[in-house]
C-alpha cells in the first residue's frame, strides 16, 4: 500500500494527467479545488450539459480503493493505474473510464470497511473515453 505522500503525489498527478487528456479530446474540463471532494474534475459538454469525474489512481498494478464512491446521474470514475512505472515518464498508465454505477456494483468489500475495485472486474472499461459523451470525432481531427 502507498505511503500517504506517495499517494497524495499520486492523485495529484493523475488528476492533472486525465486533465490533460481531456483537454486532447477537446473538452471544455476544469479541476475542482479542496482537499475532502468527491468531484475531482467538472466537463461541460457542448450541449451545455455536465459530467463529473473523480480520478482514482494507484502506483501498483490492479487494486483501487473506492470506498468513497457513490453511485450519481453523470459521474464516471477515470482509475489510473501506473502498473508500477509511476517514474518511467515514457510510459503512459492505464485508464479506465468507469461509470460510477458500475464502480459501485463490481467493487468488493474487506474486512467491513477496505473497499476495492480490481483491474480484472473493469477491463471493459479499458481506454472508453467516449462513455463521457464528448464530440471527439470533430474534435480529434488530424491536423
Amino acid at each position: 500500500m502507498e505511503n500517504k505522500v506517495n499517494g497524495h503525489k499520486t492523485g495529484i498527478a493523475s488528476e492533472y494527467l486525465v486533465l490533460s487528456m481531456l483537454y486532447r479530446l477537446g473538452a471544455n474540463a476544469y479541476l475542482t479545488l479542496g482537499n475532502e471532494k468527491s468531484v475531482d474534475i467538472r466537463v461541460v459538454k457542448d450541449d451545455e450539459s455536465a459530467i463529473s469525474i473523480d480520478v482514482k489512481s494507484v502506483r501498483s498494478f490492479d487494486s483501487i480503493p473506492v470506498s468513497n464512491v457513490r453511485e450519481k446521474d453523470n459521474l464516471y470514475i477515470v482509475v489510473v493505474i501506473y502498473n508500477n512505472k509511476f517514474e518511467k515518464l515514457d510510459v503512459l498508465p492505464d485508464f479506465y473510464i468507469v461509470p460510477s454505477s458500475i464502480v459501485v456494483e463490481k467493487r468488493k468489500e474487506f474486512k467491513g470497511n477496505h473497499v476495492d475495485l480490481f483491474k480484472k472486474d473493469i477491463a471493459e472499461y479499458k481506454d472508453k473515453w467516449e462513455l463521457l459523451g464528448l464530440n471527439t470525432e470533430t474534435n480529434n481531427k488530424e491536423e
